[in-house]
């Protein structure tokens, strides 16, 4: 069993070094620490997601004179640990004067936007350029610690004696007004309760909640999830439609439907086939019969940086070029699925308006009077404390 310490920069190695997956790699090293009690496991999670989301500006601090802990991960959990004390023993070998240099050295750095929030140049650059002065409020929101937010399973129990049932457990937990929503105002591993085997809940960010309802969902109706993935969206239709009708979950990845049908039979869903895209045969067969679509389209993810920091050091602008045409691509060949008369949503992740607004915008001038916008939003993290969405709904109407 390794120190805190000396796990974590081994960890952070990991995620910014070898591009592995942040949450994989802090469940891996916290189950092969049995010996750790829960408290140093919590550190230990919190000092690998924190400078994994500060890297760049960690990075920025260090120099040739402060002191050595090994690996140069090993320094930046230290300046961290400097910066943002946890009593390790570690800290006591930094020289009172280097702490005051830091500290020095971060006000100076202030200045800089994107040294200061922790993020490429080019990102920067980008995130100005598509939301000019909102980009820095956006993005310092999005360097926050992202909330755990449960949705109620209807099909289980309601909102009310889901709260009540974890309060009794002991977690700390209000109810979001007018929603199916539950906030944990107190860390805690939510998973151990009796109510998650239960499957009386899902972890799902609030702003993520909101996709579903805004597809205006009824029980008896043919719905198609048409990027399900393993299927978070596609449970929340189950629950609103209370079992009733039929949900068919694609995906063009089959390991993603075989999560989605796992997490399906804990739920107590009833109501969802899934089909895995493999041609475009798939699409045809299903062509026009969709009283409701939803397309949760594959995006940039910057929305999400809360929960998802090492995202920001995989993501290029190519990247992001590709996904733009990826999501063309995915409005073209599947809005035929749905019925005359019936609606579509298409939703992302991201708060970049080349991925919202100006593809609903391409789509609608492609499809030559076929369909309208009903409505749209945009979730900002800034205003809600939450991820950033942005959802659109178009009804076909020829």
């Amino acid at each position: 069993m390794g120190s805190v310490f000396e796990t974590a920069g081994r960890a952070l190695g990991e995620v910014v070094y070898q591009n592995r997956n942040l949450d994989q790699v802090i469940s891996y090293w916290i189950a092969q620490n049995k010996l750790w009690e829960p408290f140093d496991k919590y550190q230990f999670a919190v000092i690998v997601e924190e400078t994994t989301r500060w890297w760049r500006l960690l990075n920025e601090l260090h120099d040739s004179e402060f002191p050595k802990f090994g690996s140069h991960t090993h320094n930046i959990v230290a300046i961290y640990t400097t910066l943002t004390p946890f009593g390790f023993p570690e800290e006591r070998k930094i020289p009172k004067h280097f702490k005051k240099k830091l500290q020095n050295k971060l006000n100076q750095l202030s200045n800089n936007r994107a040294i200061k929030e922790s993020i490429p140049d080019w990102l920067d650059e980008l995130g100005f350029k598509e939301l000019g002065e909102k980009w820095p409020k956006e993005i310092h929101s999005l360097n926050h610690k992202a909330p755990i937010v449960l949705r109620t399973n209807l099909l289980k129990t309601n909102v009310q004696e889901l709260n009540n049932f974890l309060k009794r457990e002991g977690y700390k937990t209000k109810i979001i007004p007018n929603t199916h929503a539950i906030l944990l105002t107190e860390s805690a591993n939510i998973f151990k309760s009796e109510a998650f085997k239960l499957g009386m809940f899902e972890q799902q960010d609030f702003s993520s909640q909101q996709v579903v309802p805004f597809l205006n969902v009824e029980p008896g109706m043919r719905v198609i999830d048409a990027c399900a993935g393993n299927g978070g969206k596609t449970l929340h239709l189950a629950s609103l439609m209370n079992n009733q009708g039929r949900i068919i979950a694609l995906d063009t990845a089959p390991w993603k439907l075989e999560e989605l049908k796992r997490r399906s039979r804990k739920a107590g869903v009833t109501n969802v086939e899934t089909k895995a895209i493999e041609t475009t045969k798939t699409i045809k067969r299903l062509q026009d019969s969709a009283d409701r679509l939803l397309i949760d389209a594959p995006c940039s993810g910057l929305g999400v940086l809360k929960r998802n920091p090492d995202s920001k050091w995989r993501l290029t602008p190519e990247n992001i070029a590709e996904l733009r045409k990826t999501q063309r691509q995915i409005l073209e060949k599947y809005w035929s699925m749905l019925k005359v008369g019936g609606c579509m949503v298409y939703a992302t992740c991201s708060i970049l308006p080349s991925e919202n607004e100006e593809q609903v915008k391409w789509f609608l001038e492609q499809m030559n009077g076929r369909f309208v916008l009903e409505e749209e939003k945009n979730l900002s993290p800034s205003q809600t404390g939450f991820d950033g969405f942005y959802m659109a709904r178009l009804k076909r109407i020829k």
